[in-house]
């Protein structure tokens, strides 16, 4: 299963989200759940460093593991728009694959 992490500052702005495990969907390099998943993140991190242009925390990227932080300096109204999509997606996608993502907010 998939774990879907999201991260706040104090005052419950999103900073980034922490993607742990496999949805276990279908065999590697069929699994459209993972697929979707991983897509949506790194478009999501791309856009942040090229549209945003913030600076990170933490930008990780590894087999089954996947971490954005965002400084907390480089939020903003675009930051806050990019991750409020990010989350509206992955509960899209959850919608419909409730045995492959779990989202847990920090």
């Amino acid at each position: 299963m998939i774990k879907i992490k999201y991260h706040y500052t104090d005052d419950f702005r999103r900073k980034g989200f922490t993607i742990k495990g496999h949805a276990d969907y279908a065999p590697i390099g069929q699994d459209i759940v993972c697929s979707a998943v991983t897509s949506n993140a790194i478009g999501i991190i791309n856009s942040l460093d090229t549209l945003a242009k913030v600076k990170f925390d933490s930008v990780i990227g590894q087999e089954g593991f996947i971490e954005c932080l965002i400084k907390e300096e480089s939020l903003n109204d675009k930051t806050d728009l990019l991750l409020e999509h990010f989350e509206l997606t992955m509960k899209s996608i959850q919608k419909d694959y409730r045995n492959n993502i779990k989202i847990l907010k920090k």
